[in-house]
């Protein structure tokens, strides 16, 4: 009946959609010309004046400034040089412009290059723009974002240079990290090392303007993520991380790590054994979601599956991902408020996302023989 109604007035309802996107998005933005508390900025000024400051905080068990910890990769303070020339006000604002280039041309990318409609691309836009975790990203002056487009070039342009750049995305551990084990698990070993170059380059920079051991620094910026204990309730290294003792240790800490890497390997296999490079994209990105810690901003990793799911919606499973993720995007930090029992609703939803990931490989191996999960709507 709903549906029915949107479609006979798919004009109005877009441009309903299209007013109360623009209040919502300058509501968005007025936050984040007020904060911006995670841009990683102080870290890398410190950097620039030569302080090793992974070693300042690991030291000190913090940070010097806000919620700015500095446990990213040495290449993203090398990069974020020009916004150091800057004051702190001046600085976050000139990053939220660089959010808001990347809140745009992310989902104008990703629906040009699969050659969805008009329609839909604005539809996909809107709910990017709008969605919690893009505005939480635009509000905490986040990375997720810068990290999210590198991650997707190598599945938009098959060439040298996306591969290049996509090692950018290795700036943020918990999320990058995928890209390098996908080029693994696809056996595209010569984006492997071209996606290591800016990684290698960046570490090489930071270690001799801070005058640091080259050897010890390399391993820094994972001693300060782990000494500071960064976890949540929503993935299987923070499950274990909470629920079983001896992670505290750091040496069972590696040991995880080296688990979750295997069994996160084993899937992206079974992903990569599929044709098609959108659907392949929409659940490399799930991966970071179910393996390691994320906050809500991390999220927007889904909006690939929300694309992809778009193309077909009378497909059961692609109508399923649609509700799961725009569930997340708009509904799941407040159901999660009012039930306040995240022991219990948390790994509720990294099942459902683990399922959900199996039975879109399922159902796509199967796809001319399942019925079910290809039940069409008429």
């Amino acid at each position: 009946m709903i549906s029915k109604f949107i479609k006979v007035n798919q004009k109005g309802f877009l441009y309903l959609l299209i007013i109360i996107s623009i209040f919502s998005f300058i509501n968005t933005l007025s936050k984040g010309l007020i904060n911006g508390c995670d841009f990683q900025w102080q870290p890398s000024v410190l950097f620039w004046e030569g302080i090793n400051h992974y070693k300042k905080f690991i030291i000190n068990g913090k940070g010097d400034f806000l919620c700015q910890n500095g446990e990213y990769a040495h290449l993203l303070h090398v990069l974020y040089y020009p916004f150091t020339l800057f004051k702190w006000e001046t600085a976050r604002i000139l990053w939220l412009i660089v959010n808001i280039i990347f809140i745009f041309l992310i989902p104008l990318l990703i629906c040009k290059s699969f050659k969805l409609s008009k329609y839909k691309t604005i539809l996909l836009l809107l709910i990017f723009i709008t969605c919690y975790p893009s505005r939480m990203t635009l509000n905490y002056g986040q990375q997720s974002l810068f990290v999210m487009f590198f991650m997707m070039l190598p599945f938009i342009f098959s060439n040298k240079i996306s591969g290049f750049l996509s090692g950018l995305s290795y700036v943020k551990y918990s999320t990058g990290y995928v890209v390098f084990l996908n080029f693994l698990a696809s056996r595209q070993y010569k984006y492997f090392i071209l996606a290591s170059i800016p990684y290698f380059a960046g570490w090489i920079i930071y270690f001799s303007i801070t005058s640091s051991n080259p050897l010890i620094n390399f391993f820094e910026p994972i001693q300060l993520s782990l000494k500071k204990g960064y976890i949540r309730d929503a993935d299987i290294f923070s499950l274990i991380n909470i629920y079983f003792a001896p992670a505290k240790i750091l040496y069972f800490k590696l040991l995880i790590l080296l688990i979750i890497f295997i069994i996160n390997f084993i899937l992206l296999i079974k992903i990569n054994k599929n044709n098609d490079i959108f659907f392949k994209m929409s659940l490399v990105f799930i991966c970071p979601l179910i393996f390691f810690p994320h906050s809500n901003y991390d999220y927007i990793l889904l909006f690939p599956l929300l694309c992809y799911s778009f193309l077909n919606t009378e497909n059961l499973i692609n109508r399923i991902n649609i509700y799961f993720v725009l569930y997340f995007f708009y509904f799941n930090r407040i159901i999660k408020h009012l039930i306040d029992f995240d022991i219990l609703y948390q790994p509720v939803l990294l099942l459902f996302l683990i399922g959900l990931v199996i039975t879109n490989i399922y159902s796509y191996k199967n796809k001319d023989n399942l019925y079910f999960f290809n039940f069409k709507f008429y």
